[in-house]
């Protein structure tokens, strides 16, 4: 079967994505798991079980070339656009050359050519301001000067930018080339605005790859080239009535116009490539998007050897992502600048491309890269849905709840006992849902043929797998074991997942998309929130069974034990790498410890957490700080912005972010509506005299412990993150149902045991 059969066309891949892991065993196998997980991250490993990071800088072995750096940007080129059919010249440089995906993310969502061409420009995530969000419009067209040219506007580019929340120095790849005495060839307006210097200016300028030969290249350090072929074919219509011009829709392109385009495309850079001297960089970059929301688009890089490419055979990487075959866009300055020698005089965002192993034969190689975008792709879609439906089912699942527990005297015996016992199973579903998406993508739902009913089906089988395990051995009989075992699991897929690369966060709803470009590595925020308050109700839960038997401090030691684990893996640069998370972990954890051991809470203590929060992640911070640059995370670079003066940036983006995260209706309502749960229903005084949450509390005073040390860090989380309410929306969603599960359990032995003695016979019970 041929590779381009294999990929499929890019309009059956465009219909098919539209729609598109005794108490002193369990410390010792934490303190095992966190040793395991740390070396190899320190290391630099963080990638997927087998595969090599220890990359190495894109080039051949005896260092850097003294031939030209050649970057051709082709906005809209995807790798299921490369096949032999169509793009073989294309198609062999990548066979011969490091290939992956990029992410194209810039200061906004939608990546225009030009919001392209000014990141690369930049070294940072920037923008061009345009008329109408929905519509790119064209780079301007240099005016020429003898064999250079100047970029008109371009001060207003740099300026608007330099204001912006990334303060992106446009005009710095340039400029950085021009600094080390070396000179620079732009072709096409855009080419131009990527290799423009601080005053827009670039020395050699021809309008379009058609023009270069290898005497303008003599000479030139860093060719900038624009290949806009795919991009012609889907203009705005400008003819679009009152709301001014639309963006042209994918699938009014036959599929045999594209092919022929990209054949077209692949001939002139097959004519580009014959140009090159040999030793020359040449780097393929699908810089944007041609049209339509962004994917990720190709990267590609050799060394010009004839009239093709030499490698390494590799997939890129970079330590931007810390993922096999993926790269960012601003990934590009930084590897453009090291490989001519030049220093851009400033931290850039990206890192360095390297090389990594990649799979064989080459074909698998390319559709891996294919199905990853497909992946997000399918994720993007599915998430307005799939919120929504949690909000749904989350807000049934409290309406369902309080309205059986508000008829609790109701009916007779059986008929009561029977509702209570379908409540504390649905409250146990609704807690491992959080969970359960990222087990389910231990089942390739994208590929399916309907990928949101897929991802729907695949959360659910794992979710009933859960809930089952949580009813199924004989903790099922005691107030808190079911609750733990989903809460315990909830903590050992994500620890689990943390030590071995991420990869179940990777595209799944409640993890991250490397499309959104948010966070590639490490834990996100909304696994955060699962994560810690997973951990927190676990320890509650395993905590009374200790406590039950008389084993308070052995309660305490396990408690300390699995939350100083937690802290450390999402702290440890390379693992969790998690800033806010370590700062909202430990409040919480340090209250339930507290409250576990009987110690009374007081400002005092409280004050000391707070130093203790404060001096563990600036800890972290310092220690990654004090590793190489490019090796460093988000906590060493803020480290340095720090002492550059320049984390109020930072701090202010983050600030921003935070408070806008109040407008996301679906999770400030799945917030709100679990707090008026909480507070409203399970601790409402019924026919039973009290309510049915100070109940479980005389069960299970550990709960107490759990819950509000969950709370706490979904308070300490919502200011410290930028996912905002994100943070308590999912907390709460699971604490709470975990939580009703113990208050049904409460109200179910009401039936059994007397109600003169709520805390004496109920130990006997669970004992």
């Amino acid at each position: 079967m041929s590779p381009s059969r294999r990929l499929g066309s890019r309009r059956e891949r465009r219909t098919a994505t539209g729609t598109l892991p005794g108490g002193r065993l369990c410390a010792l196998l934490l303190a095992v798991t966190v040793l395991l997980c740390t070396a190899p991250a320190s290391a630099g490993q963080a990638d997927s079980p087998g595969s090599d990071r220890n990359g190495t800088n894109v080039g051949l072995p005896e260092g850097p070339s003294d031939g030209p750096v050649v970057l051709v940007g082709v906005p809209g080129l995807l790798w299921e656009d490369v096949t032999p059919e169509h793009t073989p010249a294309l198609w062999e440089m990548a066979e011969a050359g490091a290939i992956g995906n990029v992410s194209i993310r810039t200061a906004t969502s939608r990546t225009c050519p030009t919001d392209g061409w000014l990141s690369v420009s930049a070294g940072q995530r920037a923008l061009s301001e345009r008329e109408r969000f929905t519509v790119c419009e064209p780079a301007p067209e240099p005016v020429v000067d003898g064999s250079g040219a100047t970029v008109p506007g371009f001060s207003d580019f740099a300026e608007q930018n330099a204001r912006s929340v990334f303060a992106a120095p446009v005009g710095l790849l340039g400029q950085a080339v021009r600094d080390r005495g070396g000179l620079t060839l732009a072709a096409g307006p855009g080419a131009a605005l990527g290799a423009a210097d601080a005053s827009g200016r670039v020395d050699h300028y021809v309008d379009s790859a058609r023009d270069l030969s290898a005497e303008r290249l003599r000479g030139v350090s860093l060719a900038v080239v624009e290949m806009p072929e795919l991009t012609s074919l889907y203009p705005a219509d400008t003819d679009s009535g009152e709301d001014g011009p639309k963006e042209a829709d994918p699938e009014d392109v036959p599929e045999q116009v594209r092919e022929d385009t990209l054949e077209t495309l692949d001939s002139r850079l097959a004519a580009l490539v014959r140009t090159l001297p040999d030793g020359a960089t040449l780097m393929v970059l699908g810089v944007s998007m041609d049209t339509g929301p962004s994917q990720l688009t190709v990267a590609l890089t050799g060394r010009a050897v004839g009239d093709g490419l030499a490698g390494p055979a590799a997939y890129l990487a970079s330590e931007s992502t810390r993922r096999p075959g993926l790269v960012v866009l601003t990934d590009t300055t930084a590897t453009v600048l090291d490989t001519l020698g030049a220093d851009p005089g400033q931290p850039t965002g990206g890192r360095v491309w390297q090389t990594t192993d990649r799979p064989s034969p080459f074909e698998e190689a390319v559709v891996r890269l294919v199905d990853f975008n497909t992946a997000a792709i399918v994720v993007g879609a599915s998430i307005p849905g799939f919120f929504s439906g949690l909000v749904a089912i989350q807000l049934l699942i409290y309406t369902a709840a309080a309205y059986a527990m508000h008829r609790y005297s109701w009916g007779e015996r059986g008929k009561r006992a029977a509702v209570l016992s379908v409540t504390r199973v649905v409250a146990l579903a609704g807690a491992a849902f959080p969970v359960a998406s990222y087990l389910a993508n231990l089942i390739p739902w994208w590929a399916s043929q309907y990928p949101p009913l897929a991802l729907l089906a695949s959360v659910l089988a794992v979710d009933a797998l859960v809930v089952a395990l949580a009813v199924a051995g004989p903790w099922r009989r005691t107030i808190l074991g079911p609750m733990t075992v989903v809460a315990g699991a909830t903590t050992v897929v994500l620890f689990l997942d943390l030590c071995f690369g991420a990869h179940l966060q990777m595209n799944s709803p409640t993890g991250y998309s490397p499309i959104v470009a948010g966070r590639f590595y490490g834990i996100g925020n909304i696994a955060f929130a699962t994560f810690a308050t997973g951990m927190l109700m676990a320890v509650a839960g395993v905590s009374h069974a200790l406590i039950s038997r008389g084993r308070r401090r052995a309660a305490v030691v396990t408690t300390l034990l699995v939350g100083t684990a937690s802290v450390l893996i999402i702290g440890w640069p390379g693992l969790g790498t998690d800033f806010g998370g370590v700062i909202a972990l430990i409040p919480g954890l340090a209250v339930t410890t507290m409250m576990i051991a009987g110690i009374r809470i007081t400002a005092l203590r409280l004050a000391a957490v707070a130093v203790v929060s404060v001096t563990a992640i600036s800890l972290l911070a310092w220690m990654d700080y004090l590793r190489p640059v490019e090796d460093r995370s988000h906590f060493g670079a803020f480290a340095e912005q720090v002492m550059n003066g320049d984390a109020g940036t930072v701090l202010a983006r983050k600030l921003g972010a935070m408070l806008g995260t109040l407008g996301n209706w679906h999770l400030t309502l799945l917030a709100a509506g679990a707090l008026v749960f909480l507070f409203a229903v399970l601790n409402r005084p019924g026919n039973w005299r009290i309510g049915a949450l100070q109940r479980a509390y005389e069960y299970a005073p550990t709960l107490r412990a759990g819950l509000t040390g969950s709370l706490v860090t979904a308070l300490v989380g919502f200011a410290a993150n930028d996912s905002g309410v994100a943070i308590p929306a999912l907390a709460l969603t699971v604490a709470v149902p975990l939580t009703l599960s113990a208050c049904v359990w409460a109200l179910q032995q009401r039936e059994r045991v007397p109600e003169e003695d709520p805390e004496g016979s109920h130990c006997v019970q669970e004992a």
